[in-house]
């Protein structure tokens, strides 16, 4: 069933077509299905065996590419996904810049990283990963540009506006860009955390 020539693996689809090894196309699908599974199921429901069937691979790949579900769902997380450059803003002009960057979050919803955390949050293993992401990734690199008093607090209430309202505006699915009266009031609602 399984053919070799050339060097290349050749395995039987669903189809019976036989189909070129592909790593990177392979773990395109398996990401693409895994994402659709856990923002329609939550982490909870989906099971490995169930994601490798919808993206029709052995279930041995999942776990020699992830290392494990947790490990695929953090990948899903990852795929596609453009932090705010924190470091790179000047001070002064992080109000803006946060507010132009939640603007801009609507359309990031192409990827289902921020539905599969919503519906998976409630896992305990999950939420540790979800809290590890958020403190090294937004919350460590903003406290560190903020002076020394509460900064920590000012930093985590920012990333919560910032990802509320980027989920919001995936919610509205508004077609409209925000009006720049809506963009300078979530500025000063950013200058404001950030004191």
């Amino acid at each position: 069933m399984w053919g070799v020539s050339r060097g290349t693996v050749e395995r039987p689809t669903r189809d019976d077509q036989p189909r070129p090894r592909d790593r990177e196309a392979t773990e395109q699908r398996i990401l693409s299905e895994a994402a659709r599974l856990f923002a329609e199921q939550g982490y909870r429901t989906v099971t490995v065996r169930a994601i490798a069937a919808a993206a029709d691979v052995n279930l041995a790949l999942i776990n020699r590419y992830y290392g494990s579900k947790l490990g695929l769902f953090d990948a899903v997380l990852s795929a596609g996904q453009e932090l705010p450059q924190l470091a790179d803003v000047p001070f002064d002009d992080l109000p803006r810049y946060l507010a132009e960057y939640a603007m801009r979050q609507r359309n990031r919803g192409q990827s289902h990283g921020v539905s599969a955390a919503t519906r998976s949050a409630e896992s305990p293993e999950v939420r540790d990963l979800l809290q590890k992401r958020l403190e090294n990734l937004l919350i460590a690199p903003l406290a560190r540009r903020l002076p020394a008093e509460d900064a920590r607090a000012r930093a985590a209430l920012c990333v919560a506006v910032l990802i509320g309202t980027g989920y919001v505006r995936r919610i509205l699915a508004a077609d409209a860009p925000p009006s720049p009266a809506f963009v300078d009031r979530l500025t000063e609602v950013f200058r404001t955390c950030l004191g």
